[in-house]
Order: C-alpha cells, then structure tokens, then sequence
C-alpha cells in the first residue's frame, strides 16, 4: 500500500468537521505551493514571454475584452 492509498484511508474516517478542516488546510497548501511556483516561474522569465505576446496581440488588436 502506498503513501496515497494510506492517506485515502485515513480520510473515509474522518468527520465532516475534520473533512472541512482538512479541505481549508489544503486549499492552503495548494494556493501557498502555487503562488510559489508561479514566483519561479516569473524569475526565471517564463511568464515574460506570454505576458508580452499577450501584450502584443492586444496592441494590435487581435483580442477581445471578456
């Protein structure tokens, strides 16, 4: 059994209470590891390149306001 299927497990028995505080912590977690992630991402210039296609795409007027 692995580390997934031991934490699966660990799961079907909490509560619904604990099920929210884990859902809260979680969501957490994952905005925390994506934030951080995307902050590489920015330093090491790969959101610079879409950024300013974007940019340029808008200039010509090639996009569309939503």
């Amino acid at each position: 059994m692995g580390k997934l299927d031991d934490i699966q497990s660990l799961i079907y028995d909490l509560t619904k209470d604990e099920r929210a505080r884990l859902r809260e912590w979680f969501d957490e977690y994952d905005g925390d590891s994506w934030d951080a992630q995307f902050d590489n991402d920015v330093k090491s210039g790969k959101i610079g390149s879409y950024a300013d296609r974007a940019k340029k795409s808008a200039n010509e007027g090639k996009s569309k306001d939503v």
